[in-house]
């Protein structure tokens, strides 16, 4: 059974203590925080500092995870004889195409997700079965094992600062070495509700750049990459405009309440 080395950029410390320093479930791993709170640096940049920090032999499995992601079962026997040539998320997207017509969006895997005082607690995605495999994972955890990394110089795209990091890593494997990324089911909640902000979209509009010639699918992106197949382009224009829609409904019935 190889090592566990949890990474975390971390500027919130007390919920890092709740979620990380004191979860019995993360007995036995070595936890390396990267203390944030000066420097503000890219959590990429960050990443990649913790992965230049580390013996380069090193047999481990390395857990990137979020400050807030509190693992809600033991961690070690999910890793006992699980395949090192593949890239491990509790939840991640994938996209199944339908009679080669429309594009199914489908989120995978499940976890339990709330707002940073604990309130209004959910499920979020659903079960699969372990090994299921997904384009992209959601940046609030990421496994991969310490050979991967080295045997194929995997790092963090720095250029992405505080989303689409692990999105981007997974791209990345999957182009340079043909490395699947695959769910590990895990009991786990993420103190974390968001909204996605103006950022994520130029970090978005980068990706879809660095890749022109693939599509991948993200967690809270229907499409990754510059090459979208047609029907999956008009399923995503579709999906838009209700979207859209539904938003200007609410919106005219909330003014006819207030008036």
């Amino acid at each position: 059974m190889s090592d566990i080395v949890v990474f975390s950029v971390v500027r919130d410390f007390s919920m890092y203590k709740k979620c990380m320093e004191e979860n019995p479930f993360l007995d036995g791993c070595e936890l390396a925080p990267y203390d944030n709170r000066k420097t503000n640096d890219h959590i990429s940049t960050a990443y990649n500092k913790l992965i230049n920090t580390r013996p380069v032999n090193e047999d481990a499995w390395y857990m990137f995870a979020h400050e807030d992601f509190q693992l809600q079962e033991s961690l070690k026997p999910h890793l006992e004889d699980l395949d090192k040539n593949v890239l491990w998320g509790p939840i991640g997207a994938a996209t199944k195409p339908r009679f080669g017509i429309y594009y199914q969006w489908q989120l995978l895997g499940k976890i339990e997700e709330c707002k940073k005082d604990g309130s209004d607690v959910r499920p979020v995605g659903r079960s699969v079965m372990k090994g299921t495999q997904v384009d992209t994972f959601d940046c609030q955890s990421l496994i991969v094992h310490s050979s991967l990394i080295q045997q194929h110089n995997l790092r963090f795209d720095e250029k992405l600062s505080f989303d689409l990091y692990v999105e981007d890593f997974c791209i990345q494997a999957r182009e340079k070495a043909n490395i699947l990324s695959k769910i590990l089911p895990l009991k786990a909640r993420h103190w974390s509700g968001g909204n996605v902000q103006k950022r994520y979209y130029e970090q978005e509009s980068y990706l879809n750049k660095k890749y022109p010639s693939s599509c991948y699918t993200g967690t809270s992106s229907w499409t990754l990459g510059g090459k979208i197949p047609f029907f999956w382009r008009l399923t995503v224009a579709v999906k838009r405009f209700c979207r859209a829609g539904r938003s200007l409904n609410r919106a005219g019935r909330s003014l006819r309440f207030r008036t």
